[in-house]
Order: C-alpha cells, then sequence, then structure tokens
C-alpha cells in the first residue's frame, strides 16, 4: 500500500466480518464501526474529486458520479484488487461473500483503518493516487449508467413524488439473512426485491421500478 501501519490492530479488525462471531468479544469488534467511517471518508473524498474534475456540471450528474464510484460492485473489485478479499476473515462460503457486501464493506473499513491510523490528509492521498488515479477508469463510468437508486431519485425529484424503501420480511439463506426490499412511491407500493444484501435490494427494486414505469436510463452523459 506504499506505507506501513502505525497501529497493526485497526487493521485486524478491518477485516475482521461480523461473522466471526466466536472471535468477536466486547474487546474484538466486527468491522461494521470501520465500515461506517471508511463509507463517509471515500464518500467525501470521491465528492471533492468529482466537483472539481467536473466544474460545469449539475448535482445529478455529480452525485449518480459518485454512486457508480462506491457502489458495491465496484467496491467488491476493488478489494479483490488490493488483496483484500484474501485478508478478510469470516465463516462465510465464496459464494456467500459475493452474493453479500462483505467484499466491499472490508475495503469500506480499511479506508476506516487507514483515516484513524494516518489521518485525513494521507487517506485523501492514498484514495486519490492508489485507488482513483491506478484503478478508475472516467470515461468507462460515464459510459456505464447501472446505478438505478440514484436514476430513481433524480427521477422522483424531477416528478416532485415522495419515496421510500422498507424492508417487509427478514429471512433466512445458509448462514446468512435475506432481506425484501419494498420501494414505494407517493406511499403506494411498486414492487418488492429479496436479497442477502440490503444494497443489493434497493439496487436491485429501483432498477424494476424503473422499467416499469418506462425510464431504464434517465440521465443523459
Amino acid at each position: 500500500m506504499g506505507f506501513s501501519p502505525s497501529n497493526l490492530a485497526l487493521y485486524k479488525q478491518a477485516f475482521r466480518h461480523s461473522s466471526s462471531k466466536k472471535e468477536i468479544t466486547e474487546h474484538i469488534q466486527s468491522n461494521e464501526r470501520l465500515e461506517f467511517l471508511g463509507d463517509s471518508i471515500l464518500g467525501a473524498v470521491v465528492a471533492e474529486h468529482l466537483f472539481k474534475l467536473f466544474p460545469t456540471r449539475d448535482e445529478g450528474f455529480l452525485t449518480q458520479m459518485r454512486s457508480r464510484i462506491v457502489n458495491g460492485q465496484h467496491l467488491l473489485i476493488l478489494a479483490r484488487k488490493f488483496g483484500l478479499d484474501v485478508l478478510l476473515q469470516s465463516r462465510l462460503t465464496k459464494k456467500e461473500k459475493v452474493d453479500s457486501s462483505a467484499y466491499g464493506d472490508v475495503f469500506e473499513a480499511f479506508i476506516g483503518a487507514i483515516y484513524l491510523d494516518k489521518g485525513y490528509e494521507s487517506t485523501k492521498q492514498f484514495i486519490l493516487n492508489d485507488v482513483i488515479r491506478n484503478h478508475l477508469d472516467i470515461n468507462e463510468l460515464l459510459q456505464n449508467n447501472t446505478d438505478y437508486k440514484t436514476q430513481f431519485q433524480i427521477l422522483m425529484q424531477r416528478q416532485k413524488n415522495t419515496f421510500a424503501y422498507t424492508i417487509i420480511k427478514e429471512g433466512e439463506s445458509g448462514r446468512e439473512k435475506t432481506y425484501t426490499v419494498e420501494l414505494s412511491i407517493n406511499g403506494e407500493a411498486q414492487a418488492t426485491f429479496e436479497h442477502k444484501s440490503k444494497k443489493v435490494a434497493e439496487q436491485k427494486v429501483a432498477q424494476v421500478v424503473l422499467e416499469q414505469l418506462g425510464e431504464p436510463k434517465i440521465m443523459e452523459n
């Protein structure tokens, strides 16, 4: 990564998935808190980078571009490129790791660990130099329009509609929970989708509703 950790315990926590229940105690935590922190730091750095990179584009465009960079599928790819998938400690099967958000979560937790260990400026430079400049193709992202959740949000803002994602059911599939997410517009249910990841379920149900509305792609690049 180009640096040596000062506090190795932070990185060990970043690689510890919540499924490792026997290893997690009051003093040994999973990576969920670091994931929360890393998600915020990553989003802030990417937002600033896009703000400067596209000085004439509006909020909707910047929001969607940021979502394309930090969405679960892209974070999964980044986690593998950096070898974080090998370091992840969990009781999940390989398929369960891929189907869930475990790989994306460990990448965000890793960013959180760097922030606590090295500070904001060092984390920012790592994200800009090692992540964005080495592993991000802006032109490809401009052509790739698959963030359905953001597309749906923009459409609802244009139409001045209210909407909500609601978990209407939680089940079990193997070792993991499953979530059934319902998407409603102005209080009326439109569609549901079930998945092991709440983030994926929200993306998929947004895609379904967009297609029902005849709006599979609503943002022009």
